[in-house]
């Protein structure tokens, strides 16, 4: 279904879209934009130095609260100077639909990936980090999924075992292990924190403005979650491996706000949780047309052996 409804977003109807929603002509500019999951197109305005990204979420993926909560947090965010990218707000909305394609505007921010960090740029992270969570602390409550193995590690797995994803040698042994996970998991969330996060915090979810510094990008995961998960996967290795790193970073967090050390605990755990999420999310995408190109191992004798192995590890 969702293949069709992308068939809709030709270059007239995006125009069409866009300048409904604000309102005003654009000039013949129409870039696409690297998104996967998303549709994402560069537009400009009739003044060249201001460009619109138009962002076109997936449909049936988030509802449309769960999208307008997203825009809060990120206007939230913005509001107590965080370094993020609030959507455009068009007579009171930023939330739009074309065809039942829910769709956002955004102001263009370029700027470059980030490669290796070096000390300052822990540092600087760390407090990033800590702002992002003294707003998202004051969330207790969210429409979004919640971070834990009984709640989004479940969820994945009844959606996974709706489809015929797992090859039928291999289904036995994967569920059997993501279901013994989950069993040795959840009790160690039992007095862990919640707070909104990021959800999907790493090297490609940051950029530099060259003279404004690091940005946080792409919120489409917000959940509520231990602070941590939005801390493991920048590190470049297991946090026992990486204790200098690591350091650096937590010491400029809590410059701002307290981190439970013992909540490293999890990381082993939250790793398995990204592991069946992201199995989950290949299920979701193997319909697409270039998915193989993309992922040409998913779905594979060696894929599945390899992800069964995994999740039995942790356990």
């Amino acid at each position: 279904m969702d293949k069709t409804i992308w068939h809709e977003l030709e270059p007239d109807n995006i125009f069409k879209a866009v300048e409904g929603a604000l309102g005003e002509r654009l000039s013949n500019l129409l870039l696409k934009r690297n998104s996967y999951v998303n549709r994402v197109y560069e537009l400009e305005k009739h003044d060249p130095a201001e460009r619109v990204i138009v962002k076109f979420y997936r449909p049936h993926r988030w509802s449309s609260e769960m999208i307008i909560e997203e825009h809060k947090f990120l206007e939230e965010l913005s509001a107590k100077e965080n370094p993020v990218i609030a959507p455009l707000k068009v007579k009171g909305r930023t939330l739009f639909t074309f065809k039942d394609i829910p769709f956002a505007l955004f102001p263009k921010r370029g700027g470059r990936a980030m490669d290796e960090f070096d000390e300052e740029t822990w540092k600087i992270l760390g407090r990033l980090i800590a702002r992002l969570h003294l707003v998202g602390e004051k969330h207790k409550r969210s429409k979004r999924i919640t971070w834990r193995p009984t709640s989004a590690t479940k969820h994945h797995l009844e959606g996974l075992a709706k489809t015929d994803y797992v090859l039928p040698d291999f289904k036995k042994a994967f569920f059997d292990a993501a279901e013994a996970f989950i069993k040795k998991a959840e009790p160690l969330f039992g007095k862990q924190e919640f707070i909104l996060l990021h959800g999907d915090l790493h090297k490609g979810n940051l950029i530099h403005r060259p003279g404004e510094g690091i940005y946080f990008i792409d919120f489409d995961d917000i959940a509520l979650g231990p602070p941590v998960q939005d801390i493991w996967m920048l590190l470049p290795d297991k946090p026992e491996n990486c204790k200098r790193e690591l350091g650096l970073l937590l010491d400029s967090y809590e410059t701002f706000r307290r981190f439970d050390k013992k909540s490293l605990d999890l990381v082993p755990i939250l790793r398995g949780m990204r592991i069946i999420h992201f199995v989950y999310w290949l299920a979701m995408q193997s319909g697409e047309p270039d998915f193989h190109n993309h992922f040409p191992e998913a779905g594979t004798k060696k894929y599945w052996n390899e992800v069964t192995r995994d999740l039995q590890g942790i356990i």
